[in-house]
């Protein structure tokens, strides 16, 4: 039989709190950790990738002033439009390749891009348009001294073939001086932009981090005030029992018995209670975030959401509506044709209405067939007692409805 002190030791011991130790450490960890990735230059998103994707090969709307000489000047033979219009094509081809490409790879196709323009200025100063492009690449992907380095570079090689090459070429330089000049600007622009949303993110996924570790330290903490003295009450009255059965007073050991019974339920009530208070899956938290995503990868995100039917649903209903959004989002991302999508939330009488919708047009060739991701919608949707509705034609919509009456019994089931 164990002591009242050891018992009280092992206790305390069995209570999962090692972990509120670390808590702090972990923290200041995690905060040094973040510090230091901060004041590293992180690896530039491609030009190709998200929202840039759009701009990026929208931007090459601006090359077309490559054929302005052409076009304004005295007429050419039809050998140089051909020649101008498959170096143009080929421009095209390495700046689209070169937006697709890791830094480490960039120098090569900036270098054929830079030969290209040359080429292509010894019969149109319009060569000078591809120029810019360069220097606007440039100035996105280096850091400031590494970018001016190279544009002071370039701008050198320019100017020796303003004097070697191209005599008497005036409109030529300035042009690709200006041009230089000015995209480079956008290009630092556009690179600090970035960097700016990197580190916002950085220091909202540390904040989510930090958050995870308090909430943990938290449930540790109710969980040891809750079952550490109830343990200890629990153990000493089962020995008190057990001597009093060994002394044959035995309604005296019903009494104990009886009294370890309401400890155990009152102990069984007060961790459901603490584990009830854990931080719920916030369905504001998750359209934001989704939103945030989709929005990053090209998609024009419209939400209308009604701030009364958050609150009117159950902490259950909650987070399964917001996995179910989720789920939609991870949809989108890997099949949608589309680049659009609107999320609705209303409260409706006493109902609450979900609606998603993808502007994707669903080819209607082949059967379509539900996979795990919509099974799993309506697995969610059937444990909420919600009617689910999807929809692919024209295209994909999916609407979600909760009886808020059933609040109360879904909580508790």
């Amino acid at each position: 039989m164990l002591s009242e002190k050891s018992i009280r030791n092992s206790n305390s011991s069995a209570v999962p709190t090692a972990h509120i130790g670390k808590g702090s450490d972990q923290i200041d960890k995690d905060t040094s950790t973040y510090t230091e990735n901060e004041s590293a230059a992180p690896d530039m998103p491609l030009l190709a990738s998200g929202r840039k994707k759009r701009w990026s090969h929208g931007s090459l709307f601006f090359s077309l002033f490559f054929f302005v000489p052409l076009i304004v000047s005295r007429p050419h033979p039809i050998e140089t439009w051909v020649l101008q219009t498959l170096g143009y094509l080929s421009f095209v081809i390495l700046y689209v390749k070169a937006i697709n490409q890791p830094v480490k790879k960039l120098p090569t196709y900036l270098l054929l891009m830079f030969l290209l323009s040359v080429a292509s200025s010894f019969q149109n100063p319009g060569g000078a348009t591809i120029v810019g492009f360069i220097a606007f690449i440039v100035g996105y992907y280096n850091s400031l001294k590494t970018g001016v380095m190279s544009i002071g570079v370039m701008m050198l090689l320019l100017v020796s073939l303003h004097l070697t090459v191209f005599e008497n070429a005036h409109f030529l330089l300035s042009a690709s001086l200006l041009n230089s000049l000015v995209l480079f600007g956008f290009g630092v622009m556009e690179r600090n932009e970035t960097l700016h949303s990197i580190k916002e993110s950085q220091q909202a996924e540390a904040l989510r981090v930090l958050s995870a570790i308090a909430e943990r330290e938290r449930i540790g903490r109710d969980l040891h005030d809750v079952a550490g003295h109830a343990l200890s009450s629990i153990s000493l009255k089962a020995q008190l029992a057990d001597k009093l059965i060994s002394r044959n007073k035995i309604e005296d050991a019903h009494r104990e018995v009886k009294a370890l019974a309401q400890l155990s339920q009152a102990l069984l009530s007060d961790i459901r209670q603490a584990v009830s208070d854990i931080k719920q899956l916030s369905l504001s938290d998750e359209i934001a975030k989704d939103k945030a995503l989709l929005e990053e990868n090209g998609f024009n995100v419209t939400t209308n959401i009604d701030s009364s039917a958050e609150v009117r649903l159950s902490a259950k209903q909650e987070s399964q509506l917001a996995l179910i959004i989720k789920e939609l989002t991870t949809n989108t991302l890997r099949y949608s044709k589309g680049n659009a999508v609107s999320l609705g939330l209303e409260a409706i009488g006493k109902t609450v209405k979900m609606t998603y919708k993808d502007n994707g047009v669903v080819e209607n060739s082949t059967p379509l067939k539900e996979g795990n991701g919509l099974m799993g919608i309506r697995e969610r949707a059937a444990s909420l007692r919600a009617d689910v509705d999807i929809s692919f034609s024209p295209t994909p919509v999916v609407t979600v409805q909760l009886n808020i009456e059933q609040t109360s019994s879904i909580g508790t089931a």
